[in-house]
Protein backbone atom coordinates (compact mmCIF):
# COMPACT_ATOMS: atom_id res chain seq x y z
CA UNK A 1 0.00 0.00 0.00
CA UNK A 2 2.79 2.44 0.94
CA UNK A 3 4.65 1.63 -2.29
CA UNK A 4 1.58 2.51 -4.35
CA UNK A 5 1.25 5.86 -2.57
CA UNK A 6 4.93 6.60 -3.20
CA UNK A 7 4.54 5.79 -6.90
CA UNK A 8 1.46 8.01 -7.14
CA UNK A 9 3.30 10.84 -5.40
CA UNK A 10 6.32 10.67 -7.73
CA UNK A 11 4.09 10.56 -10.81
CA UNK A 12 2.20 13.65 -9.63
CA UNK A 13 5.45 15.47 -8.85
CA UNK A 14 6.90 14.84 -12.30
CA UNK A 15 3.71 15.95 -14.04
CA UNK A 16 3.60 19.25 -12.15
CA UNK A 17 7.32 19.82 -12.76
CA UNK A 18 6.76 19.36 -16.48
CA UNK A 19 3.91 21.85 -16.35
CA UNK A 20 6.14 24.39 -14.61
CA UNK A 21 8.78 24.03 -17.30
CA UNK A 22 11.39 22.01 -15.42
CA UNK A 23 12.39 19.52 -18.08
CA UNK A 24 15.98 18.81 -17.07
CA UNK A 25 16.69 16.01 -14.64
CA UNK A 26 18.45 16.82 -11.40
CA UNK A 27 21.71 14.98 -10.77
CA UNK A 28 24.15 14.90 -7.91
CA UNK A 29 27.16 17.17 -8.56
CA UNK A 30 30.61 15.69 -8.85
CA UNK A 31 33.93 17.29 -7.98
CA UNK A 32 34.41 18.46 -11.56
CA UNK A 33 31.39 20.77 -11.29
CA UNK A 34 32.75 22.78 -8.33
CA UNK A 35 33.76 25.74 -10.50
CA UNK A 36 30.25 25.91 -11.98
CA UNK A 37 28.78 25.81 -8.48
CA UNK A 38 31.16 28.59 -7.43
CA UNK A 39 30.03 30.78 -10.34
CA UNK A 40 26.37 30.13 -9.55
CA UNK A 41 26.76 30.96 -5.85
CA UNK A 42 28.67 34.11 -6.77
CA UNK A 43 25.90 35.11 -9.20
CA UNK A 44 23.20 34.48 -6.62
CA UNK A 45 25.04 36.50 -3.98
CA UNK A 46 25.27 39.45 -6.40
CA UNK A 47 21.55 39.00 -7.13
CA UNK A 48 20.75 39.25 -3.41
CA UNK A 49 22.76 42.48 -3.23
CA UNK A 50 20.85 43.79 -6.30
CA UNK A 51 24.06 44.49 -8.21
CA UNK A 52 23.15 42.65 -11.42
CA UNK A 53 22.62 44.23 -14.82
CA UNK A 54 20.71 41.91 -17.16
CA UNK A 55 21.21 42.03 -20.91
CA UNK A 56 24.03 42.76 -23.33
CA UNK A 57 22.96 46.24 -24.43
CA UNK A 58 22.59 47.57 -20.90
CA UNK A 59 25.89 45.93 -19.92
CA UNK A 60 27.65 47.67 -22.85
CA UNK A 61 26.24 51.03 -21.76
CA UNK A 62 27.45 50.38 -18.21
CA UNK A 63 30.92 49.53 -19.60
CA UNK A 64 31.04 52.94 -21.24
CA UNK A 65 30.23 54.58 -17.89
CA UNK A 66 32.79 52.44 -15.98
CA UNK A 67 30.14 50.80 -13.80
CA UNK A 68 31.00 47.12 -14.38
CA UNK A 69 33.08 44.93 -12.09
CA UNK A 70 32.53 41.48 -13.68
CA UNK A 71 30.59 39.94 -16.59
CA UNK A 72 28.97 36.50 -16.86
CA UNK A 73 28.15 35.15 -20.34
CA UNK A 74 25.92 32.14 -21.11
CA UNK A 75 27.35 29.28 -23.14
CA UNK A 76 25.11 29.93 -26.15
CA UNK A 77 25.57 33.71 -26.32
CA UNK A 78 25.88 35.23 -29.79
CA UNK A 79 29.52 35.31 -30.99
CA UNK A 80 29.48 38.94 -32.13
CA UNK A 81 27.95 40.09 -28.87
CA UNK A 82 30.48 38.09 -26.87
CA UNK A 83 33.40 39.54 -28.88
CA UNK A 84 32.12 43.06 -28.29
CA UNK A 85 31.75 42.43 -24.56
CA UNK A 86 35.24 40.91 -24.35
CA UNK A 87 36.64 43.96 -26.16
CA UNK A 88 34.99 46.36 -23.71
CA UNK A 89 36.15 44.18 -20.82
CA UNK A 90 39.73 44.27 -22.06
CA UNK A 91 39.66 48.05 -22.24
CA UNK A 92 38.14 48.35 -18.76
CA UNK A 93 40.22 45.55 -17.19
CA UNK A 94 37.16 43.51 -16.21
CA UNK A 95 36.93 39.72 -15.92
CA UNK A 96 34.58 37.87 -18.29
CA UNK A 97 33.33 34.47 -17.10
CA UNK A 98 31.85 32.05 -19.65
CA UNK A 99 29.29 29.89 -17.85
CA UNK A 100 28.72 26.18 -18.52
CA UNK A 101 24.97 26.51 -18.99
CA UNK A 102 22.78 28.16 -21.62
CA UNK A 103 20.66 31.31 -21.44
CA UNK A 104 17.51 29.40 -20.48
CA UNK A 105 19.16 27.89 -17.40
CA UNK A 106 20.70 31.24 -16.50
CA UNK A 107 17.24 32.81 -16.51
CA UNK A 108 15.92 29.99 -14.31
CA UNK A 109 18.81 30.28 -11.84
CA UNK A 110 18.16 34.01 -11.47
CA UNK A 111 14.38 33.39 -11.10
CA UNK A 112 13.45 35.32 -14.23
CA UNK A 113 10.73 34.24 -16.69
CA UNK A 114 12.90 35.09 -19.71
CA UNK A 115 16.21 34.07 -21.30
CA UNK A 116 19.37 35.87 -20.15
CA UNK A 117 22.55 35.66 -22.18
CA UNK A 118 24.66 38.31 -20.41
CA UNK A 119 24.83 39.45 -16.80
CA UNK A 120 26.96 42.36 -15.63
CA UNK A 121 27.86 43.10 -12.02
CA UNK A 122 27.77 46.72 -10.88
CA UNK A 123 30.61 48.24 -8.90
Amino acid sequence: MAENLAEMYTEDATQTNELKGFTKSFQKRGKSKRSEDKNVTELLSFAREKKLILGAKVTQKAFKNNQIQKVFVASNCDEMREKTLRHYAELAGVEVVKLDFDNQELGQKLSKPFLISTVGVRV
